[in-house]
C-alpha cells in the first residue's frame, strides 16, 4: 500500500474532525480520505443527455425562466 502525505487547510481539518465524529463508521482520516477517492475514482461520468439536461436548466435559470416550487400545483 502506497503512502500518501496531503496538506489540508487547518478550517477543513476542523471540518474532517467534526465529520468523523458524527461518522463513527470510518475509524480514521485514513478511511474516510479513501473511500472519498473511491466514490470520486468509481462514480459514474454523466451521459450526454443529462450534461445537455443540465445546460438547458442552466441557461432557464440565468434567464429566469423558473417557477417556484410552491407555486406548482
Amino acid at each position: 500500500m502506497s503512502t500518501l502525505n496531503v496538506k489540508v487547510p487547518d478550517e477543513m481539518e476542523e471540518d474532517i474532525q467534526a465529520f468523523l465524529e458524527e461518522h463513527p463508521h470510518y475509524l480514521n482520516k485514513s478511511e474516510l480520505v479513501r473511500d472519498a477517492l473511491r466514490h470520486l475514482i468509481e462514480s459514474p461520468r454523466l451521459s450526454a443527455r443529462a450534461r445537455e439536461d443540465i445546460r438547458i436548466s442552466r441557461e432557464q435559470i440565468d434567464a429566469g425562466d423558473t417557477v417556484a416550487l410552491e407555486d406548482l400545483e
